[in-house]
Parts: structure tokens; C-alpha cells; sequence
């Protein structure tokens, strides 16, 4: 009689997770589907008026792809401007590949090369974010930073195939 109990609890407990790990899936297929339908098809017709109405979304998206551009932006340009200042400097001095060139790179070149990489990636970062969050991207394979926002989920391009 205990040894059904226990089947009994455990049987009951398999089930909440299996119903549970439904409603996640469901949830995620959901969630991940939810940003396709944010711009419903637009009539010719309706062209200004859907501008109007979407605007508020195109405001929002624009400042979160410019949150989001701005460090990830600093970080790789500046990332690059490290390794490109230290390889300029070995190079500068003789041989590119030298361990005692690229100490002396990394000691002059790299930080150099670090505040203009990171300087030049805000910059970089945020006129992308501005644009690109605004009017959105041409397609889901381009841009360099704001992967995550790109295509349909946030912002439509301006264009005639939207």
C-alpha cells in the first residue's frame, strides 16, 4: 500500500512538470513569435496614417537599440583599437610578430588605441542605434551591434515590401 502512494505522488509530480514544460514552450513560442505580428499589413492607402500610429514604437525601439548599441559598441571598437594600436606599434618598430615589439605595443600602442577605439565606438554606436533603431534594417543579416533587434520585431524599414 506505501509503494503506491508513492507511485501515486510521483506520478502526480511528473505531471505538473509535463504540464508545466508545456506552458513554458508555449510561452516561448509565443513570445518569440509576438514581435512578427507588431506591424500588421498596411493598405497604400493607409500609409500615413499607420506612420502616425507606429511612430511611438519607432521612438521606443530607437532608444533601446541605442541603449543597447552604445557599450557593446565601445567595447568592440574599443577592443579593436587595442589590437590595432599594439600591432602599429611592433610593426613601427620592426617586426610585427616579436615578443619584445609587442610588450613595448602593448605598453604604448594598446591604451592609446583602447581610448580612441572606445571614443570612436560611441560615437559609432550611437548615431547606428539612432538610425538604425529608427528606421529599422535592411535586413535580418546586417548591422554590427544590435543583432537582437533586427528585423521585423521592433522596426520596419522604410521601403515598399513591408
Amino acid at each position: 500500500m506505501y509503494g503506491k502512494v508513492l507511485t501515486r505522488k510521483m506520478v502526480m509530480r511528473m505531471r505538473k512538470k509535463a504540464v508545466l514544460m508545456l506552458l513554458a514552450v508555449a510561452g516561448l513560442t509565443m513570445g518569440m513569435a509576438s514581435p512578427s505580428f507588431a506591424y500588421p499589413e498596411r493598405p497604400e492607402s493607409a500609409r500615413v496614417y499607420y506612420e502616425l500610429w507606429y511612430f511611438p514604437v519607432r521612438l521606443v525601439s530607437m532608444g533601446v537599440t541605442t541603449l543597447w548599441d552604445v557599450p557593446t559598441a565601445t567595447f568592440q571598437d574599443a577592443v579593436k583599437g587595442t589590437i590595432g594600436g599594439t600591432k602599429m606599434v611592433a610593426r613601427n618598430l620592426g617586426k610585427e610578430d616579436g615578443a619584445y615589439e609587442r610588450v613595448a605595443g602593448a605598453l604604448v600602442g594598446g591604451p592609446v588605441g583602447l581610448v580612441a577605439g572606445g571614443t570612436y565606438g560611441v560615437l559609432h554606436g550611437f548615431g547606428y542605434g539612432m538610425w538604425h533603431g529608427f528606421v529599422g534594417y535592411p535586413s535580418p543579416h546586417s548591422g554590427s551591434h544590435s543583432m537582437i533587434f533586427q528585423g521585423k520585431g521592433f522596426v520596419v524599414p522604410y521601403d515598399d515590401n513591408y
